[in-house]
């Protein structure tokens, strides 16, 4: 073949590669999984605009593909381990700063990692505020030693069980910010009821605003109702916006070496949401 035959031909095959793989990408996000392509197996792959949660990329009409490529995506997951998913009850607790700006005052009762008796600082870094059960903090440790042998780090946990009290006062903070509440939590009815008394006490003090949140979150989990999976014992968030694509596949294998343990990827903040037995 002439040299400007081969070359053309080339250029024609790296252009399908990346019109199939730009495909396979855009069908990944509109199944609402947004992940870093680097937690993706789709390796000397460069696509502008899909390095962060905020920014997407342009990709090829479904039409101008092969009828194989629906199935592009469960593929290029399936070497995730463990399983990653999308929980729409997984919400982050607001920072110092954010609680600062929804003028609430200062939390005074901070919990802390209790992985054994007597109470020992654990080797990875719990934030203010974040209360761990025994087991669960005791399995953290156990993935966070995988974690340190790989990578030479420690975890940074963000967020962990969470009290009526605690949960009212992240989500009038985000209501005071402006989120939208419905379209981050999965029970609607729920959340309804949370805004009605957040929208009845407006007037009154930030603490007399979260006081009646607080009434209507912890009525709800005596009726067997959790707006938020934190509201349940095992719901742990861990920070990965400081990792490298190294760190997080890292963290994704010493996860899967502990049983019990689900790892579903958020972007909106980007953290890890564990789920653990």
């Amino acid at each position: 073949m002439p040299p400007t035959r081969r070359s053309s031909a080339q250029e024609r095959s790296r252009e399908l590669t990346w019109r199939l793989c730009a495909l396979a990408a855009a069908l990944l996000c509109a199944a609402g999984c947004k992940e870093k392509l680097d937690s993706i197996d789709l390796p000397g792959l460069e696509l502008p605009g899909l390095e962060g949660p905020d920014t997407g990329a342009a990709a090829a009409p479904a039409s101008a593909a092969p009828r194989a490529l629906a199935s592009a995506a469960p593929r290029a997951l399936a070497g995730a381990a463990p399983r990653a998913a999308r929980s729409l009850e997984c919400d982050e607790l607001p920072s110092e700063e954010e609680e600062r700006r929804a003028k609430l005052p200062p939390l005074t009762a901070l919990g802390k990692a209790v992985p054994a008796e007597p109470w020992e600082p654990p080797p990875y870094e719990v934030l203010p505020g974040v209360t761990l059960p025994a087991k669960i903090a005791a399995k953290l440790e156990q993935i966070d030693r995988g974690y340190a042998r790989r990578t030479r780090e420690h975890l940074v946990i963000t967020s962990g069980t969470r009290d009526a009290n605690r949960q009212a006062r992240a989500m009038f903070t985000k209501l005071r910010l402006g989120e939208d509440l419905l379209q981050l939590y999965r029970h609607k009815a729920a959340v309804q009821e949370i805004k009605k008394a957040y929208q009845a006490s407006s007037r009154k003090p930030p603490e007399q605003v979260v006081a009646a949140m607080e009434a209507v979150i912890q009525d709800q989990i005596d009726r067997g109702i959790y707006v938020s999976a934190h509201l349940r014992r095992g719901a742990v968030d861990v920070r990965n916006r400081t990792m490298s694509s190294k760190e997080r596949r890292a963290f994704l294998e010493s996860a899967a070496e502990i049983e019990g343990v689900l790892v579903i990827e958020e972007t909106t903040p980007p953290h890890y949401h564990l789920q653990i037995d």
